[in-house]
């Protein structure tokens, strides 16, 4: 990747803009955690390639910014919630859960709410806060400006927002069961929180 954008800096041409993602960190955070050796060795070397592409675009006239689109945080088998182990509260849905581990979207059936309310108090506690979605869109928790008139309808009629490290998960009878280790969607500062540097080579 900084090979071929070192090549596009150097050539002669007018102003360009380049936009760059490299998908590795992310895939290891979610495969082995965020915090594993192999995710900190990748981000080491990450860095070290990004010094040596600034160090080939000296003199350039070149303007680099580098972010991340999430953070993530480790999590561990305690911290993983099986809808499969509340059957009360899966009977209150009408479709399997949507959205994020971290930030459950909950389509209900006709009548259930209240019984759905119990369900997730008795279960949860303080391990998720449970608001209706239509709060979180008129928050701004999706961002600023006017939502999309379809919005609504993609994120349920509650969402379960995990905290600590909590995650819940859900799955269609014919998926395999698949558990990552680094997660993100939550509200946790870990997940919102990532830095934008400014390099001037």
């Amino acid at each position: 990747m900084f090979r071929r954008a070192r090549r596009l800096v150097r050539r002669p041409r007018g102003p360009q803009y380049l936009y760059l993602y490299w998908p590795e960190l992310d895939r290891l955070g979610h495969e082995q955690g965020i915090a594993s050796p192999a995710a900190l060795a990748h981000l080491a070397a990450i860095e070290t390639a990004l010094a040596d592409f600034l160090d080939a675009i000296a003199g350039t006239d070149t303007l680099v910014l580098v972010t991340a689109d999430h953070g993530q945080l480790d999590t561990t088998a305690d911290d993983r919630i099986q809808l499969d182990d509340h059957p009360d509260l899966a009977d209150c849905l009408a479709l399997p859960l949507c959205g994020e581990p971290r930030a459950a979207y909950c389509y209900l059936r006709p009548g259930r709410v209240e019984r759905f309310l119990d369900a997730c108090g008795a279960h949860f506690g303080e391990r998720a806060l449970l608001r209706p979605s239509a709060d979180l869109i008129a928050a701004g928790l999706f961002g600023p400006g006017a939502p999309h008139p379809r919005l609504a309808e993609r994120v349920g009629d509650y969402t379960l927002l995990m905290r600590g490290q909590a995650v819940i998960s859900d799955r269609l009878p014919f998926e395999e069961p698949h558990t990552m280790v680094g997660v993100h969607g939550g509200l946790s500062a870990a997940e919102l929180v990532v830095p934008l540097c400014l390099m001037r080579p």
